[in-house]
């Protein structure tokens, strides 16, 4: 019955607790029993020593009686281990250098194990912290000619999405994090934002704690409802419990605050955020799908989160949507032709980025450990066939070859016990660099941390390891060669088998290594090539500040009577030509300049017909990244002239428009022409509309990389002086956003302060409203735009090292074992007139041999995985086969081999040969 096994196991538990008191209660007892018996011996008439013999003859054997005693009282394989586990402990104590060396390879791979395991965990194995998170997916419009694009919907899309499926529950919709200017509330400055439907948080099932959300009718163009998180309501509102109903201003619109979320909920945030003022949502906008401008079916902005019906699959969603989207293609042929639907769980859309991540450092991680592993029990093999006599005098007292593997078998378990322990402890270091690493891919990067889970992971890892490093050590240790082994004085080398098994694991280790290193190397390979080459400008002694105008109707925007249009303000050109003039009077400054998007931080996207070329068909039109400059931007940041002229105070809104283009551009559309003076219509996206007149190209520039630092994009650059009115709200977006370049004239950390605090000032007097903001160096921009992809190939690079640093150790202790091994015949190789260079080469060519092998399955096994490196590595004009990659890797393993084996090699030599042969 079960409570009987769990009564017998507590009263056994106990005992073990207690065994000196029941060992005292159970000799008492026995020598009561020998006392009574040998007192009617004696009334029998025997003397008092035949008495006390003829009691203990008649009781039997005494420690007989207490070794099954103590079997009843306790598990004997607790008290078994108990023991091996102390011997395992002295004896390691000998060897502190063998061990310390065991427990930094098993710390290194079970602590990095464990923080990657945290990240997945996080990543992978816990639901959403939403209600029903299983049944949440999201709907992506895709091309049909590239399945693999997706693209966000326009809001009229989902409205009709929600019309006409039969899978989904509810159909709610979010923008994607951005940022808005707040004021109303002590000192101006950007915060992060995203636009919702009302019913957004009902679907999730996350209710506010306080108040209510927003409703749709509560959207207007100079008024709004607003729902705040909760680190928000702290911070702003100093945990202010009547803060509803209180007001603030978001890009100018009044924004009263009507409810605020638990804490913990961050929305969807960090998709397209921006380091400069965190990634957790603080504020929550309404939408109105009715809103006229969003009836229309050019502007993707909108996220759709869709929950689906009970017993409805997300292969089953996918299947209406296809259908949906054939009658949306035959209703609206302009916005929707080729357009297809894409359903996706949303826990896969939210962290697959993440995910694509991990999975490499899972997978490096796991090379690592294993190395690791394969390192220990190489030693533990060598260390095994030291004490061969030891384990052959326990087999000839009657040791069993279980008790053996047994006692093997814990000394493994003692060392892992001690290394997971570490591996653990750094396992919390390791942790905050994932963070770091993922943080562009998962929404609370707090998600990621030590529970029980892990520590599961942790155990059953430690576990596993001592099974794979201990396993084979202590099947040899159980198979003693009885002969041999108790022969005094005979030294002998290993047999061939057990020779074979450590070269086969030394090979292992540097064929993981090789594919360690070969992942780390393309991805350093890809990294210089997005660094050494020049960005196309200086940014040396640059400083960089937005200003971004907000998009309001008083004072930078105005209505056209009669129609859903917006134009800019004047002011808007105003306030940025006395802006430029202002900073460009300040001492320490040579130039100033000012453009949209600052590089390598992105770009708007135009498409183009060239007049006098044939028309191009609606899916294949040139297009180009483009930005607006003011005319002293080129000069300020160093581009190059290439062809033609730059912009200039010609360049007007009355004058005949114009456009420089980069070299890119140039040589793609106009191959075996010269692009000066050539016309191009720009059209604006997504509205699909063309300019109202066309733009001559004036100039062509040096390549400059504007979108990240991976390469070079065809650009377009328009002046900010000569920009149309805007029109059904097209392009105020960039026009309205402006980034100060400011070149100094010496070392630009002399001059920031006085600069910086000029520049606040001016704004301040033009737009008290109006913050400055992202404050930085041009050499700082750059630098945190490759911060992930550093961080990764530093992680990446970090584990390729260990990796070879744990493989030198195996060929060295591999060598050293064979020269101590070999003593005597390298003492008879010298007596026989063997030089020294002959031992050196011996030993070096099987230290060469053994690499070369490694390497060889290295590049084999890599090649296999070719597939996936591709998938998962962020490359950059590197091929996963690059030639010069597995040259530098292979030339790599095998100086460090050589230098594993030069002090085996260096001790091989100086053997003397009549020590060498009285060595036992």
């Amino acid at each position: 019955m079960p409570h009987e096994w769990l009564t017998e196991a507590w009263l056994r538990a106990r005992a073990l607790v207690m065994r000196k008191r029941l060992e005292h209660d159970l000799e008492e007892e026995l020598q009561f029993h020998l006392a009574k018996r040998a007192e009617k011996n004696r009334a029998l008439g025997l003397g008092a020593d035949d008495a006390r013999v003829a009691a203990r003859r008649r009781f039997g054997n005494v420690t007989l009686v207490k070794e099954d005693c103590h079997e009843m009282w306790i598990f004997t394989w607790t008290e078994t281990l108990w023991q091996d586990l102390r011997y395992a402990a002295r004896i390691l104590a000998k060897s502190p250098g063998f061990a310390a060396v065991v427990i930094f390879s098993l710390a290194l791979g079970i602590g990095a194990n464990t923080a990657v395991f945290s990240a997945m965990n996080a990543v992978l194995l816990r639901a959403l912290p939403y209600e029903h998170p299983a049944t949440l997916a999201t709907v992506w419009t895709t091309q049909k000619t590239d399945p693999g694009s997706e693209d966000l919907p326009p809001i009229a899309e989902v409205t009709d999405w929600k019309k006409q499926n039969h899978v989904f529950a509810d159909i709610a919709g979010i923008s994607v994090s951005d940022r808005a200017m707040l004021t109303g509330l002590g000192e101006p400055g950007p915060i992060r934002v995203q636009s919702a439907t009302q019913n957004f948080f009902d679907l999730v099932g996350v209710r506010p704690t306080m108040g209510r959300v927003f409703r749709t009718e509560e959207s207007q163009e100079q008024f709004q409802t607003v729902v705040i998180s909760n680190a928000f309501w702290k911070r702003r509102f100093n945990s202010d419990p009547n803060v509803l109903g209180k007001t603030f201003r978001l890009d100018g619109v009044v924004s009263t605050v009507v409810g605020v979320m638990p804490a913990g909920f961050t929305g969807f945030a960090p998709w397209y955020g921006s380091s400069t003022e965190g990634k957790a949502t603080e504020v929550w906008t309404p939408i109105d799908p009715g809103n006229t401008w969003n009836v229309k079916r050019f502007d993707h902005w909108i996220m759709p989160v869709a929950q689906l019906k009970p017993g409805v699959t997300v292969a089953q969603a996918q299947v209406e949507m296809d259908v949906i989207a054939l009658g949306m293609e035959q209703a609206y042929p302009q916005s929707n032709k080729g357009v297809g639907e894409k359903v996706i769980p949303l826990h896969d859309t939210l962290y697959r980025g993440a995910r694509d991540k991990l999975y490499p450092l899972m997978g490096a991680v796991g090379f690592v450990l294993l190395i690791g592993c394969v390192n220990v029990a190489n030693l533990m093999l060598s260390r095994t066939e030291g004490r061969r006599k030891e384990y052959s005098v326990r087999a000839s007292l009657g040791a069993s070859r279980r008790r053996l593997m047994q006692q093997l078998l814990a000394e493994s378990g003692f060392l892992t016990l001690i290394g997971g322990s570490l591996g653990i402890l750094l396992s919390f270091w390791g942790i905050r660099l994932l963070r770091a690493i993922v943080a562009e891919g998962v929404p609370d990067v707090e998600r990621i941390h030590i529970d029980g889970r892990v520590l599961l992971f942790a155990a059953g890892l430690s576990v596993l390891t001592t099974f794979l490093f201990g396993l084979v050590p202590a099947i040899r240790a159980a198979r003693p060669d009885l002969n041999d082994a108790l022969r005094e004085g005979e030294s002998r080398t290993s047999s061939g088998k057990r020779g074979r098994t450590r070269y086969l694991l030394v090979i292992s280790e540097v064929a993981l290594a090789m594919v360690l290193l070969v992942g780390a190397g393309l991805m350093i390979n890809s990294l210089l090539r997005m660094l050494l080459p020049s960005p196309g400008f200086d940014p040396a002694n640059v400083l960089t500040m937005a200003v971004n105008l907000p998009a309001t109707e008083v004072k930078y925007m105005k209505k056209i009577p009669g129609k859903d249009m917006d134009r800019l303000s004047p002011k808007v050109t105003a306030f940025h030509r006395q802006l430029l003039e202002r900073a460009a009077a300040m001492p320490g400054v040579e130039s100033v300049g000012m453009i949209s998007i600052i590089p390598p931080l992105g770009a708007g996207l135009r498409t183009f017909s060239i007049l006098g070329h044939p028309a191009p068909s609606p899916g294949s039109r040139p297009e180009g990244s483009f930005n607006e400059v003011s005319p002293s931007y080129f000069s300020t940041m160093k581009i190059p002239l290439k062809k033609g002229r730059y912009f200039d105070e010609r360049d007007t809104e009355s004058a005949p428009w114009t456009v420089v283009i980069s070299e890119t551009l140039a040589s793609r559309y106009f191959p075996k022409e010269d692009p000066i003076g050539q016309q191009i219509l720009l059209r604006y996206m997504p509205q699909q509309v063309d300019e109202e007149r066309p733009r001559q190209i004036v100039g062509v520039v040096g390549e400059v990389k504007q979108i990240g630092m991976g390469g070079l994009h065809p650009l377009l650059y328009e002046s900010f002086l000569q920009q149309p009115d805007v029109f059904e709200g097209g392009s105020e977006f960039f026009q309205l956003m402006g980034s100060l370049v400011i070149r100094t004239t010496s070392d630009v950390g002399a001059h920031e302060a006085d600069i910086t605090a000029s520049v606040k000032q001016f704004v301040k007097e033009m737009d008290p409203d109006q913050p400055v903001t992202d404050i930085s160096t041009m050499e700082d921009v750059m630098g945190k735009s490759m911060k992930d992809y550093k961080n990764y190939v530093l992680v990446l690079g970090f584990l390729a090292g260990i990796a070879v640093l744990l493989s030198a150790i195996g060929v060295y202790g591999l060598l050293s074992y064979f020269v101590n091994q070999r003593t005597r015949e390298l003492g008879i190789r010298f007596a026989l007139g063997a030089q020294r260079s002959d031992v050196l080469l011996l030993v070096a060519k099987l230290g060469l041999a053994l690499a070369g092998t490694g390497l060889a399955i290295g590049v084999a096994l890599t090649l296999g995985l070719n597939r996936f490196i591709e998938q998962h590595l962020w490359l950059f004009h590197v091929k996963t086969t690059d030639p010069a990659t597995y040259a530098a890797v292979g030339i790599l393993l095998v100086s460090i081999a050589l230098l594993a084996c030069y002090i085996p090699a260096r001790r091989a030599t100086n053997v003397d040969p009549m020590t060498a042969l009285r060595h036992e």
